[in-house]
């Protein structure tokens, strides 16, 4: 009996109008079984979008404020307490929250920004690259991390998304001091996944609807891929991102060490994409 395929939720979806991100996401969700599945209304849940820093939200280098809504009221929906928080490259969290224009519908839905300038140090014994982290503490509070990406290119990585995006749980200038202790694509992208396995997010949501190309992941292009992506695991829905922008998997390190650790499946074979095709969103001048 053959073992049942991964399922990641790829929805077209062509601009950021409140309406349609709705859409688009209530979709991917039920394409997934519905966020029923995925965590009980008791359970306290961080959303973790990307806010790498304080840019205009035209130059796609953070999460759209109207993807995070559309998750966030999802959650509140289904009857969980919610918080934010995610630990910027440059910024504090507040200020970076507000120049990206989270911090605006945090405060519409009534969602406080979790602590993410002070935490602890969580060992990590299994690690293959780092056996520590720095994590913040609106992270260790929450029962369930919601993971809202951003699609875009990275120097080390060559993509980053929703594997990178875990990132920004360890607090402060800690940050900051990984990408000096391992400042080379393949030992950082063991670290990624070394993160990944200790906090295990449960849902990865990636806003791919104007996504950044180029010298990423801050100072790259936007482009529109028109894309919604979902899953529960972060290594398919990273190999996905791969196909529809037509990269070799095997420049991405995080999709083959992730692999490697069992953190999820990135053989196309054994992925099962829903909703829309990745043959009619692909973007093969994708920089």
């Amino acid at each position: 009996m053959s073992k049942e395929r991964v399922k990641v939720a790829l929805v077209e979806c062509g601009s950021y109008d409140d309406d349609e991100v709705n859409a688009a996401v209530d979709r991917a969700l039920a394409l997934l079984g519905g966020l029923q599945s995925i965590v009980q209304p008791c359970e306290k849940v961080l959303l973790k979008p990307n806010m790498l820093l304080g840019k205009e939200m035209s130059k796609a280098a953070t999460t759209h404020p109207s993807v995070f809504k559309a998750v966030a009221r999802t959650i509140q929906l289904n009857g969980n307490p919610v918080m934010y928080g995610d630990s910027p490259g440059f910024g504090n969290p507040k200020r970076v929250a507000r120049q990206v224009g989270i911090d605006a519908v945090a405060k519409e839905l009534g969602i406080e920004l979790a602590q993410f300038n002070t935490g602890k140090v969580v060992p990590y014994p299994l690690g293959k690259a780092s056996k520590r982290f720095e994590i913040a503490q609106g992270v260790l509070e929450a029962d369930a991390i919601i993971s809202i990406s951003k699609m875009k290119t990275h120097q080390l990585t060559r993509l980053t998304g929703a594997v990178k995006n875990q990132l920004g749980c360890v607090y402060g200038f800690n940050k900051g001091m990984f990408h000096t202790k391992f400042p080379e694509g393949i030992s950082f992208s063991r670290m990624l996944v070394d993160l990944n396995m200790l906090v295990k997010p449960r849902l990865f949501v990636m806003d791919g609807v104007v996504a950044m190309e180029g010298n990423g992941p801050s100072s790259g292009d936007s482009v529109k891929m028109n894309v919604i992506l979902a899953s529960t695991d972060p290594i398919a829905l990273d190999r996905v991102f791969a196909e529809l922008v037509g990269m070799d998997p095997s420049f991405v390190p995080t999709i083959g060490f992730g692999e490697e650790a069992g953190l999820g499946v990135g053989d196309l074979s054994k992925i099962e994409v829903l909703g829309d095709s990745v043959e009619s969103l692909k973007n093969l001048q994708f920089r």
